[in-house]
């Protein structure tokens, strides 16, 4: 097989994307071919199972075995092949111990599940995310049954091919049931599958022989696996290397390194934490290993990362994912010299993996016609017409860029000398390189676009009445609420926005930061590697720590940055007043759950899999919550306290000119929350205008 280039998109989850009965539609269809226009090599839906006999959850993927079905696999590798770009299927074995109870039926109850609807696994294990619901257990798969299921490997890979695949890749990573059969820790079995390292590789062993018997030896295989599971117990990398000589040896064609599993999910789905090129050498490993070609993955969407992978000999291919769900163009821009007009991926996982994981389709944060290419086009007005933007954030930005896409006059103001709002104080950490690239690319933007900027310019309810712009969209974001106290003579007294932004600045080396959110964490990580001493005080528990971020990966990972920092944690307190050189606690306080704001269906899956996935961060944590008073040692009290809508100007125009249509509002001046709320909110709204 020969591919036009080195670059490959990976499989991911597409679960909203397709069709109720998992088949592949005119909006799968669409969603693959943009990213091929854009210049991928080769590309790998999501996981196809070889089979619907063991798991409900096949039901919700396309099935190789119907010849409807596979018509939408010939559609598909038709389409990319316009553009040279060849289809590749994941083959999956199935979930195991990790499918998620949501997509059961009655989860949530107590109610035993019936026994053709348990999950199979290599041994009895524990559901991932519910370990405690023993209705979840996995039960051990049958020696006949691993057999069979071994062999419709074979049949699947036949059909993949017959529907225009160019090769197949085995799911053989992150914990999945093909993993589950390879490593120890979860395969506990005595027999021909399982009771040594050779035996637990036999699945994969049988799979691989079927699929060379029934598609061809001809026919290639790749294989996707960890080199390490980052977890106790699980695969270290001596045992990942000589794994990857096994699988060389049955017969397997190229072999894609990554690591981590559902407990260390940060690995296998980095979020934006993590270094560039995280999992690079690892892949440079196991090159060193093997004679087959070697693909890397991991944060590779930044080009001259990818780029020297490949110039340096670490790997023979990269696989690029969620970077090209915020750019299909990607790989052409780099080809075209064009690096800086590239929409970053700011590693949120908000667009992709939440959306699916809500039966949406998968998107991005920063695109939101990712997935939506067919249904959400920016129609051309009819009459040339005026939009003024009230603010240069992420959402004003975005309102502007729709407005231009849509043929509308457009007209900016900024309040500030700069645009990018609060991203400025979000970047500042240097573990926030995706948000400094997303904030540079803004920034270009903002000069590129055809539209008329005006900076130090705040918006006043009677200037934008006079301006009589035919559209207004107000995106005036949001500000800290106000400090509790004054600096004294031994404490001084900020907010983690003016310390961040550079208009303040810590005085001494103990920091006490209050707020538990995302601010308060990162801003207490941005302290500690600093030098400073930090102590972070959050009004609610431990298990909460970080919990306005919706992404299990990103809260995770932030999380083990502050254990890993030294920062002491203390849980269900307040500041009650200044002292000479130290801060006084109020601790054990209980914090009133009704008055914490709404709390939507996405909040209960999130708490559900964030707080009750066996060997989370959060479940790792303890409560304080002893009542009293502590007395801690701070020079400087840095508040990372809620940011508040800056609304306003939406109560002064409608004293102005009344309620209006033509009057929009978007991002957190309407609702503080994540950027994507901010770009999907803008979007949505230029979007929707009827001109």
């Amino acid at each position: 097989m020969e591919l036009k280039n080195r670059v490959i998109m990976p499989a991911m989850g597409i679960r909203g994307t397709v069709e109720k009965d998992g088949d592949w539609g005119d909006r799968a269809i669409a969603y693959y071919t943009a990213r091929a226009a854009g210049g991928v090599g080769l590309i790998m839906p999501e996981m196809v199972f070889t089979s619907r006999a063991l798991e409900l959850a096949a039901s919700e993927c396309i099935d190789l075995a119907s010849d409807e079905h596979l018509k939408s696999v010939r559609r598909l590798a038709d389409s990319l092949g316009q553009y040279g770009c060849k289809l590749s299927i994941q083959l999956t074995a199935g979930f195991g111990r990790v499918v998620p109870p949501y997509i059961l039926p009655e989860w949530w109850t107590e109610d035993p599940l019936p026994e053709d609807l348990r999950p199979v696994s290599a041994s009895v294990n524990e559901n991932h995310y519910l370990p405690d619901k023993r209705k979840f257990d996995s039960r051990a798969i049958t020696t006949e049954e691993a057999a069979a299921h071994a062999e419709s490997f074979g049949h699947a890979a036949r059909r993949a091919r017959e529907g225009g695949a160019a090769c197949v890749e085995l799911h053989g990573h992150e914990g999945y049931f093909l993993d589950q059969f390879m490593t120890g820790l979860w395969n506990r079995r005595d027999d021909h599958y399982g009771g040594s390292f050779d035996k637990r590789l036999n699945f994969a062993r049988e799979a691989i022989a079927a699929i060379k018997r029934e598609a061809g030896e001809d026919f290639p295989v790749i294989y996707r696996f960890g080199l390490t599971h980052y977890l106790p117990g699980g695969r270290e990398p001596e045992e990942g290397l000589q794994i990857a000589r096994e699988l060389e040896q049955m017969g397997v064609d190229a072999l894609h390194v990554d690591a981590g599993c559902y407990e260390t999910h940060w690995w296998p789905h980095p979020p934006q934490y993590q270094e560039p090129g995280c999992m690079v050498s690892l892949a440079e490993q196991v090159k060193a290993q093997v004679a087959i070609p070697v693909i890397a993955v991991g944060r590779l969407q930044y080009p001259d990362v990818a780029e020297s992978v490949l110039t340096e000999n670490k790997a023979d291919f990269i696989a690029m994912g969620r970077g090209l769900l915020a750019d299909p163009d990607l790989v052409n821009k780099v080809a075209a010299g064009k690096q800086a007009d590239i929409i970053p991926c700011i590693g949120c996982h908000e667009g992709c993996l939440w959306q699916m994981a809500e039966g949406k389709p998968t998107s991005c944060a920063v695109r939101p016609t990712t997935g939506h290419e067919i249904e959400w086009p920016l129609l051309p007005v009819e009459q040339k017409m005026s939009l003024l933007v009230v603010g240069g954030g992420p959402a004003g930005i975005e309102a502007a860029r729709a407005g231009v896409e849509r043929g509308f006059d457009v007209t900016l103001w900024e309040a500030s000398d700069q645009v990018g709002g609060n991203l400025w104080p979000a970047a500042k950490p240097d573990f926030k390189l995706d948000i400094t690239r997303y904030l540079n690319y803004l920034r270009k933007l903002m000069q590129d676009l055809p539209i008329t900027a005006v900076l130090n310019k705040r918006g006043v309810a009677q200037d934008i009445a006079d301006f009589g712009a035919d559209y207004v969209v107000l995106a005036t974001g949001a500000e800290m609420e106000a400090l509790p106290f004054e600096s004294s003579a031994t404490v001084k007294v900020l907010t983690a926005i003016d310390l961040l932004n550079g208009k303040e600045t810590t005085q001494g080396e103990n920091m006490l930061v209050m707020g538990g959110g995302l601010v308060g964490c990162e801003t207490a990580v941005h302290l500690a590697g600093q030098g400073k001493q930090v102590i972070l005080s959050t009004r609610r528990g431990k298990e909460k720590l970080g919990g306005d971020i919706v992404d299990r990966s990103n809260r995770e990972m932030l999380i083990e940055m502050v254990k890993e920092a030294g920062i002491r944690v203390y849980d269900h307190s307040i500041p009650l007043r200044l002292e000479d050189g130290s801060i006084v606690l109020q601790t054990g306080i209980e914090v009133d759950a009704a008055g914490s704001g709404e709390h939507s269906e996405r909040d209960e899956l999130v708490d559900m899999i964030n707080e009750n996935s066996k060997d989370s961060a959060m479940a790792k944590t303890t409560a304080d919550a002893v009542a009293g008073e502590v007395v801690i040692a701070a020079d400087s009290f840095v508040f990372a306290g809620r940011l508040l809508p800056r609304d306003e100007l939406v109560k002064e125009l409608a004293g102005i000119i009344g309620s209006s249509d033509r009057i929009l509002s978007a991002g957190d001046c309407v609702k503080v929350d994540s950027i994507m709320n901010a770009v999907w909110s803008s979007f949505t709204a230029v979007r929707e205008i009827a001109a």
